[in-house]
C-alpha cells in the first residue's frame, strides 16, 4: 500500500470527503486529490495537518506495516 493509498484509506475511515479534509487542513481540494492519486508527494507539514484532521499519525500514513503487503 502506498502513502497515497494510506492517506485515502485514513480519510475514508475518518468519514471525510476530500473537500472536508481540504477545509480542515487549508489545502486545496485539487491538492488533496493529487496526493491521493499519487501525482504529488505531500510535504511533512501537509502530512501533519492531514494526520491531525483524520485523527491518525504521520507514521501511520507513511510507514508500511505487515498488513500492507
Amino acid at each position: 500500500m502506498t502513502v497515497s493509498d494510506r492517506i485515502r484509506s485514513a480519510r475514508l475511515a475518518a468519514g471525510l470527503t476530500q473537500r472536508q479534509l481540504a477545509a480542515e487542513t487549508g489545502l486545496a481540494v485539487s491538492t488533496v486529490s493529487r496526493i491521493e492519486r499519487g501525482h504529488v508527494l505531500p510535504s511533512l507539514a501537509s502530512l501533519e495537518l492531514m494526520a491531525t484532521a483524520m485523527q491518525t499519525t504521520v507514521s501511520r500514513l507513511t510507514q508500511e506495516t505487515g498488513h500492507d503487503h
